[in-house]
């Protein structure tokens, strides 16, 4: 249903949204009202939503290079449901700010979800002005099928350009939305917008490829995750002390790890049981990474905290 293209680039979201598409054509699960996806790679996160919104307003239930009305559209920019917003999208006549996504902006949107609508209607927030691409930069567009005459950029949204005032001016329709409603934000980090918009919000970590893979060094120590016993413990210990003599350090290792636990919770969201034991320990790996910086041994460290992860307390 989703393009393999995400499936490289942003394999766990990738996974959570396949499952969820999977469970909402059931009617178990409804799709988000509000996601932010951060990331170095803002137009990647762009492309990422619109398969979102195309998947849920495809007339062939998100099926893959369809040619219905409703993915041209979207892979034209002119979908009447999907809705940019950004300085230069979105703006009413009245509207002359330049710089930033205004309170009328917001206003907008709110008198747009008055009206009903058969569609499952975006508003993609992102930061933006008028841009002229190479054709390099136009390749994950055409992979995607989507039209190329594209001129405006797609930057993550920050203080300045997403000033406080816009936000709070959202909230209300931000909780509560019409059915069938999704707004996404885009951003390098979430640190980057109003904490009342984040709290609101479904987050994902859109990195790149690179970053997405950041503990592939160790993943093959780990692989065996959550099926870990007291002998397995043992051995993931020994052979990460060896790794971590000639290759890294126990801080880097232990952040790479939290990171493979992170990711793991989000692709298995639906797991009830298993996301309660990965949260916990989440909790015994933050307390490792505390005890890595007491100049604790790498060994006694590495031991307790997969001991730990062994026996679940």
């Amino acid at each position: 249903m989703i393009n393999s293209y995400f499936e490289k680039i942003f394999p766990f979201a990738y996974n959570y949204f396949s499952k969820l598409f999977e469970l909402i054509q059931k009617n178990e699960k409804e799709f988000p009202q509000a996601i932010i996806f951060e990331g170095s790679n803002t137009i990647n996160q762009y492309l990422f939503a619109l398969e979102l919104a195309r998947i849920l307003n495809c007339e062939n239930n998100g099926k893959k290079n369809c040619n219905c009305i409703n993915c041209k559209w979207i892979k034209s920019y002119s979908h009447p449901a999907i809705n940019n917003v950004s300085q230069i999208h979105f703006k009413g006549e009245d509207d002359e700010t330049k710089t930033v996504i205004s309170v009328k902006q917001a206003l907008k949107i709110e008198r747009a979800l008055s009206l009903s609508s058969d569609y499952h209607r975006f508003f993609i927030f992102f930061s933006s002005k008028e841009k002229i691409y190479n054709d390099d930069e136009l390749k994950n567009f055409r992979e995607l099928g989507y039209d190329t005459n594209i001129n405006f950029s797609i930057d993550p949204l920050n203080y300045s350009s997403f000033h406080p005032t816009t936000p709070n001016a959202l909230l209300k329709s931000i909780e509560e939305p019409p059915q069938k409603t999704t707004f996404i934000f885009l951003t390098k980090s979430k640190e980057d917008i109003l904490q009342t918009i984040v709290s609101r919000c479904l987050t994902f970590k859109l990195s790149s490829k690179k970053e997405n893979l950041s503990y592939k060094e160790i993943y093959s120590y780990i692989s065996d995750y959550p099926k870990i016993d007291y002998y397995k413990a043992i051995d993931i210990s020994d052979n990460l002390q060896k790794y971590i003599k000639e290759n890294s350090t126990l801080e880097i290792v232990l952040n790479q790890f939290l990171e493979f636990l992170k990711d793991l919770i989000k692709q298995n969201y639906f797991n009830t049981f298993l996301c309660t034991k990965i949260k916990n320990d989440i909790n015994f790996v933050n307390n490792a990474i505390k005890q890595s910086k007491a100049n604790i041994s790498d060994k006694i460290v590495l031991d307790t905290l997969m001991l730990k992860i062994a026996r679940g307390y």
